[in-house]
């Protein structure tokens, strides 16, 4: 894919592997409609990526930003009738929040949220993308839709049910819409980063990935997994080692995960609040 002549929607803009990933896109040259609720930080990153793209010479295309909130239906509305004004044909569905505790500390208002923006709307948001405007009936537009999961929608970890439970649905929905579509021009991708420098990660999920060794990505890692992907058109794309090794076994052979992860299990309860 020639990432440089997309229009792009990126929802979920602002946040860490949001911005990395707006600042990488826009260097490949490709115009962006960034979408997040915050418009000062909206505002503040479109004229960051000017002052961007005047340091790396590229043609001055013209960025723009939509505040929307994406759980209710008006958000996404106004966030698809702004992607077919622009003639957007690639859409990345980055949004996304996370939840580090015992399930008994999770209120189901937590896990109805998570559900919310980890999952429903990624898929109100894909399939109303993917519907043809009235001017587009009968051609053959191809767009392609990006999914941001996780590698914890593959590997169920303690104290991430919230988290898990709509990422596992995350990668579950893209796999088969991928194969839905197969013969078809649209593109369906899935991407999954493992943990991430990002503020999704509270202080005690910081603690518990360095006492246990755990690999943790800068934000611009994933960005470049991001655009290689799109540069291959790869359909599924897992974010760091061993974790995309962990996946594939906790899928052939879980019991296995199961023993290893037991054995972090008390270390994983000191940072539980």
């Amino acid at each position: 894919m020639d990432i440089s002549n997309k229009t792009i929607v990126l929802i979920g803009a602002t946040g860490g592997i949001g911005r990395a990933f707006a600042k990488a896109l826009a260097a490949t040259g490709a115009q962006l409609l960034l979408v997040a609720r915050n418009q000062n930080q909206l505002d503040a990153l479109t004229k960051q990526l000017v002052v961007d793209n005047l340091q790396n010479k590229l043609s001055g295309k013209k960025h723009l930003w939509l505040s929307a909130d994406i759980t209710t239906g008006e958000g996404r509305q106004s966030i698809i009738n702004k992607a077919n004004d622009i003639g957007a044909d690639l859409l990345i569905n980055n949004a996304g929040i996370s939840q580090f505790d015992a399930l008994n500390n999770i209120t189901e208002a937590d896990f109805q949220t998570a559900l919310d923006i980890n999952l429903m709307a990624p898929i109100c948001l894909t399939r109303a993308f993917l519907q043809p405007m009235p001017s587009e009936v009968g051609s053959s537009k191809a767009k392609t839709v990006v999914n941001v999961g996780s590698a914890l929608g593959s590997i169920g970890l303690p104290f991430y049910s919230s988290y898990c439970a709509s990422k596992f649905g995350l990668r579950g929905f893209t796999e088969s819409l991928q194969r839905e579509l197969a013969l078809s021009e649209d593109n369906i991708l899935y991407l999954a980063p493992r943990a991430t420098q990002t503020a999704i990660n509270s202080e005690a999920v910081n603690a518990m990935n360095k006492k246990l060794g755990n690999g943790v990505d800068s934000p611009e890692a994933v960005a470049a997994a991001l655009i290689a992907q799109l540069s291959s058109d790869s359909k599924r794309v897992g974010v760091g080692w061993p974790e995309k090794l962990f996946a594939r076994i906790n899928g052939l052979l879980p019991e296995l995960v199961d023993k290893a992860l037991s054995k972090q299990l008390t270390t994983m309860r000191q940072f539980v609040s």
